[in-house]
């Protein structure tokens, strides 16, 4: 017998179907989507790799054919549905098949029967407390490496990746260093960062809510979709607080109870412990969860659970879409419209489109949720592609819509209220405090400030890597300010800081962030006990879970945060929300600039008034009188949506035209101008003479809006055309026509930043 298999990660030059004979001893082991060790090459190194067929024969060489060497899984790790969808990602995402089962066997598969963990130490705290203290170090990935163990000690190497978003080769810098110790060891007792097993608590997690006559509604729709089998789409459109959730729990309920899976994506940033609780607790033990910081152990556990089909419902991100479900019935995407679900790098996939080529081939059906919907989602529910289900009153029948108010602060700054907090804000959330109520205030800018300004030349200080302003933080070690670029993570303290044009060393400061909030909240409401929300705030394990906790538990009265607080949490007791800094969620040269405001601003609106209080949300801005302030005022998506498609249909923008972005970097400037233009002159000759039907428009080249990235500068083209297929064969052309390493290029066929 024999098998075609395909290399887990392989490149273009090896992204090939290869054939293996089945030795005897093998053959009850080995089945399509079996994993298997092979040896490749001339030097038959052996490799991972996937059976996708198997034959009884084979017209060749016998000869130059070999032997499978080993047996990983004999279960197979992946499903049919699975097998044939890995052509069809490879084509739509410009990637190779290797690439795609890569995403569909994760790591943990692979190495889980040899659990050896490489853990990080440090080799002296008080050397990195004095390298700490002598504020050398230039990489904040470095400094907070070096806190992290100082404050919890040793740990995986894994964690502190997970939590710090960081790299292992900036880890190994370290250990180059003298200042961590890498070592490797078995690890058989591991602590659940956030908890996948054990109970929920009581109470409103387990409870079962009455339903509303839209929610029926809804429910008896997809139910009748998911009898049918014809892979239909739903797109669920319904206000904050409407009870999305509570339709999801119904049809997956009654899903699993037919022998079905469900998969139930959620944004990465809204896979709280209180989602997972309201999940597990009404859908009980039949649940995984699948996230980034689960160790491999955990991981392996939770995903063989799906494979063995033991877990019926898949609740996790984005990478959730490619889970082993078994009879799978059910996708459903939570806040459909949110930028996670689209990979930032390769292979730049959309969970939405790929959430729909697996329905195709297994009859499921998906179900898009949002209260704010993506422009492209809503046209095609318009067109008729989606079917549109709308829930237009809030589930709780106390619960009212927030009154809206929107705030000039061009004469609040007159009035002297400065400006952070307007005066009606503060006088809201002095009466809200008074009613023991609660208040989240909405500021999508992390730090301290938004940055340095020269005063000698007007100039930001910029990063040396980047073409970028770095925003300053202040040290929670040591109470000092350094500048922090967030592209490359070069920092440098405030008092070495150099303007980059004029040399210039005297500075004022630019904007606020969320930690300069946070002292003057302390000064202004000195009794009342507030709590950040950040990506500086949520770097322990568990450190977002016991920030939520507390709130919950009313042990603050202030949240304040960036938009992981405007997502997917339920504060009956909040009666105040405020956004500060409305115009800076507009100031982005992306096309969706205002789409992602608009939703940014509703979705934090419907964090007030959940409960039997009626809310009210006060959104700061110096131009309150703009037609995108004024829709989030009254909640009126359909107006934005209409303003919004005209101005697309206005450029041939998605969803009327296809958009593509090819980027060429290089370390030297010249170099990629030179090149730049070379490929600017294949493309115009190239999309030249192509079919008049495809509509091909090229611009470029253009500097990116980051030039100069990591020590890298960048040059854009952006391509429009009838649809991504045709988009993808120019793509295809330039892999085959240009040398990657003189020509380094990246392609996206669906860009969120055009």
């Amino acid at each position: 017998m024999y098998c075609s298999v395909i290399l887990r990660g392989s490149v273009r030059q090896t992204d090939n179907l290869y054939t293996y004979r089945i030795p005897e001893e093998m053959r009850s082991d080995v089945n399509c989507g079996s994993l298997v060790y092979v040896p490749f090459g001339k030097g038959d190194s052996e490799r991972c790799a996937v059976v996708v067929d198997i034959t009884d024969s084979f017209e060749g060489d016998e000869g130059v054919i070999k032997d499978i060497a080993s047996v990983i899984s004999s279960l197979p790790v992946l499903n049919r549905d699975q097998i044939a969808l890995i052509d069809k990602i490879s084509e739509r995402f410009n990637c190779t098949k290797g690439d795609v089962v890569e995403l569909m066997v994760p790591s943990c598969v692979v190495n889980h029967k040899n659990p050896v963990e490489v853990f990080a130490e440090l080799v002296s705290k008080e050397t990195a407390q004095e390298v700490l203290d002598s504020e050398t170090l230039r990489s904040v990935a470095h400094i907070n490496i070096l806190e992290y163990l100082l404050e919890r000690g040793k740990c995986t190497r894994k964690e502190l990746m997970s939590s710090l978003s960081c790299s292992a080769a900036q880890v190994k810098a370290l250990e180059d260093k003298g200042l961590v110790r890498l070592v490797k060891e078995t690890s058989d007792n591991e602590i659940p960062v956030i908890s996948v097993a054990g109970g929920v608590p009581e109470g409103k997690f387990t409870e079962e809510y009455d339903l509303s006559d839209e929610q029926e509604t809804a429910i008896g729709e997809i139910l009748k979709g998911i009898d049918e089998k014809k892979d239909n789409t739903y797109l669920l459109f319904g206000i904050t607080g409407s009870g999305k959730t509570e339709v999801y729990l119904n049809i997956a309920k009654k899903v699993i109870s037919e022998g079905g899976s469900v998969v139930y994506m959620v944004p990465e940033i809204s896979l709280t412990p209180q989602t997972i609780n309201w999940i597990k607790g009404r859908l009980g033990d039949s649940v995984a969860v699948l996230h980034s910081r689960l160790t491999d152990k955990q991981r392996y556990e939770q995903w063989n659970n799906i494979r063995t089909g033991k877990a019926r419902v898949i609740v996790g991100p984005r990478s959730g879409v490619f889970a082993p479900a078994v009879n799978l019935r059910l996708i459903i995407l939570d806040e459909e419209h949110d930028g996670s679900y689209k990979a930032e790098s390769h292979p730049r996939y959309s969970a939405r489109d790929i959430a729909r080529m697996r329905a195709k081939i297994t009859g499921a059906s998906v179900v898009l949720g949002s209260a704010t919907p993506s422009v492209e989602s809503f046209y095609a529910a318009n067109a008729g592609a989606y079917k549109l289900l709308e829930l237009k009153s809030r589930a709780r029948q106390e619960a009212t819509l927030p009154e809206i108010i929107p705030v000039d602060m061009k004469e609040q700054v007159k009035l002297g209220s400065g400006d952070m907090l307007s005066l009606p804000l503060r006088q809201a959330m002095s009466v809200a405090f008074s009613q023991n109520k609660q208040v989240i205030l909405l500021l999508n800018r992390r730090g301290f400030s938004r940055t340095l300004v020269c005063e000698d030349c007007g100039e930001p200080v910029t990063c040396k890597n980047c073409s970028v302003a770095m925003t300053l933080h202040n040290n929670r070690r040591n109470g000092t300010q350094s500048l922090i670029c967030h592209y490359c993570g070069y920092t440098i303290p405030s008092y070495e800081a150099r303007c980059s044009f004029c040399n210039g060393n005297h500075f004022t400061k630019a904007g606020f962030g969320t930690q300069q909030l946070e002292e003057f909240l302390h000064s202004v409401f000195p009794h009342e006990k507030v709590l950040r929300m950040d990506q500086d705030s949520t770097m322990t394990p568990g450190a977002h879970k016991e920030i939520i906790e507390k709130f919950a538990a009313k042990e603050a009265s202030i949240l304040i945060g960036t938009q992981m607080i405007a997502k997917g949490l339920d504060f009956p007791d909040v009666t105040v929300v405020g956004v500060l800094g409305a115009d800076l969620m507009l100031a982005s040269s992306s096309f969706k600039a205002s789409e992602r405001a608009f939703q940014l601003i509703t979705q934090a609106a419907g964090r007030a008034g959940r409960g039997e209080t009626p809310g009210k949300v006060f959104i700061q801005s110096y131009r309150p009188d703009q037609p995108l302030l004024q829709f989030a005022c009254t909640q009126n998506y359909r107006a934005f949506y209409e303003q919004e498609i005209e101005y697309r249909q206005k450029l041939n923008l998605p969803p009327y035209k296809a958009l593509g972005e090819i980027v060429l970097s290089l370390p030297e400037e010249d170099l990629l101008i030179k090149r730049a233009n070379e490929l600017a002159k294949y493309l115009n000759d190239f999309l030249g003479f192509q079919d008049k039907r495809y509509k091909f428009e090229v611009y470029g080249p253009m500097p990116c809006v980051i030039y100069e990235l990591r020590g890298r500068y960048r040059m854009s083209f952006v391509i429009k055309a009838v649809n991504k297929s045709a988009i993808n064969g120019v793509f295809k052309r330039l892999i085959e026509d240009f040398d990657h390493t003189k020509y380094p290029m990246s392609f996206d066929n669906d860009p969120q930043d055009g």
